[in-house]
């Protein structure tokens, strides 16, 4: 029987409504997220698939969180976030001492929650940075399908026009949940370059031995290596670099893995003399780039010089004609670790082709997993409205209309319904729109301008 896929963070969470809102909100920002009710499911699942990051509420239908933070770590948890509607000091303090990474008042705030769980997942993967085993290989995964729709047809073509010129260094951007390390190991293979590709979580990479991690320690007595792990340059030599999450680089970095771009060479540490290495770097941006700029995480030099071959990739709204194909994959992945025989329906497949999937693949495949556990061995995994939330709000009836529009023409449709809801009332409307009413008057001229050169034309 096949592993079953990584999970990044396991909720533990009695009410049912809090539990689905907590993961949809880490499955936005490329978390893999799922969710028990209770202890008892909780230590199956950590048995079956130890999870990175363990979110826990305290008061559970069966028995007391803070008694179970020991037995969970032990069962193979990473790192346990409380997260409780209370914050008695006598409580948290024995969560304290019994190991928890984090604590966090109900009701979080997604911005806390995201950071925190950044926070326990890096400092988790900050000793596995010092074994030997580290970076990991990048393989090919469930965002490598190649689709019929034209979205991925174009992105393909770019990867296979981009994978042709390797080395060369490329910057990956995309919605969450889009897969985008897959899609870096797709750049890779395309390459058909000697070497293997590896993959470094930015966020992990701190510290004084970060430089000779990256680039080598050749001072006399040492091997070359940092407490001897392979640079990472020598270790992807022929192949690719992946920088994951690449706006949380410290600078000292990005300059010199920008002078390594430009010039295939890098200085190891108390060396006298630079290093040629053929390598790739691709980086993974996992926010804008434009605020990672302005906020000074990003190198202007070392994005300028990746995003010249910057790949997007496509979210699932741009996908439909494939959203069948992952489903497909996905279930038969499943079959295949749960040695089961179970299908989608007619009526599922109408489901998910009619879904709008703001968290996009990674939201497909929980959905998938959530349904297929619901399902019994052998059966059809049949239509369920309740594994669509968002859909049920009217979330998506709302956004869809506007899918495809540039933004300037949903700007203006919103500004004259605003004032069609105001009664024209044009500095009400401003309060609304939370512009001033200079703004307003400068757009609506703006529109009437382009109407009448419209009509002339």
């Amino acid at each position: 029987m096949e592993e079953q896929p990584t999970l990044d963070v396991l909720i533990v969470e009695d009410d049912v409504d809090t539990a689905s809102a907590l993961q949809r909100v880490l499955e936005r920002a490329d978390f893999k997220a799922d969710n028990v009710q209770s202890l008892t499911d909780a230590l199956e699942r950590v048995r079956q698939q130890p999870p990175a990051v363990l979110l826990l509420d305290l008061s559970l239908p069966d028995g007391d969180g803070v008694d179970a933070i020991r037995t969970l770590s032990e069962a193979g948890v990473g790192q346990i976030i409380v997260i409780s509607g209370t914050d008695d000091a006598e409580r948290t303090r024995r969560c304290l001492q019994a190991g928890v990474f984090d604590f966090l008042v109900k009701p979080a705030q997604a911005r806390d929650l995201l950071l925190a769980v950044r926070r326990a997942d890096a400092h988790r993967r900050k000793s596995t940075v010092a074994t030997r085993d580290y970076p990991p290989e990048l393989t090919l995964g469930f965002g490598a399908l190649e689709g019929k729709s034209k979205a991925s047809q174009e992105l393909f073509n770019q990867l296979r026009k981009v994978g042709a010129n390797a080395p060369c260094p490329a910057l990956i951007v995309g919605q969450p949940g889009v897969l985008k390390d897959d899609v870096a190991a797709l750049l890779h293979q395309f390459g058909k370059r000697p070497g293997r590709a590896y993959v470094i979580s930015c966020a992990s990479e701190s510290g004084k031995q970060t430089i000779d991690r990256f680039f080598g320690d050749h001072a006399e007595g040492s091997s070359g290596n940092a407490g001897g792990i392979e640079a990472y340059l020598k270790k992807a030599d022929g192949g690719t670099l992946v920088l994951d999450d690449v706006s949380t680089l410290s600078m000292d970095i990005q300059r010199r893995l920008k002078s390594f771009m430009i010039s295939g060479k890098a200085l190891a540490s108390n060396a006298l003399t630079p290093t040629r290495y053929d390598c790739s770097i691709v980086g993974i941006l996992r926010e804008p780039a434009e605020i990672a700029l302005a906020e000074g995480r990003l190198y202007d030099p070392f994005y300028f010089t990746m995003a010249k071959n910057t790949i997007r990739v496509p979210p699932l709204v741009e996908r439909k004609e494939d959203i069948e194909l992952f489903a497909r994959l996905a279930v038969d992945q499943l079959n295949r670790v749960f040695d089961s025989e179970k299908s989608l329906s007619a009526g599922m497949l109408e489901q998910l082709r009619g879904h709008y999937w703001p968290g996009n693949q990674v939201e497909l495949k929980n959905t998938l997993l959530t349904a297929y556990r619901l399902t019994e061995d052998g059966d059809e995994i049949g239509a369920d409205p309740t594994l669509f939330v968002e859909g049920d709000s009217g979330v998506s009836d709302q956004i869809a209309p506007f899918i495809g529009m540039a933004f300037r023409d949903v700007e203006e449709q919103l500004i004259k319904a605003t004032l069609v809801a105001c009664d024209n009332n044009k500095s009400q409307s401003a309060k609304v729109l939370g512009i001033s009413l200079k703004t307003l008057y400068n757009r609506l001229n703006r529109y009437e301008e382009e109407q009448e050169t419209a009509v002339e034309g």
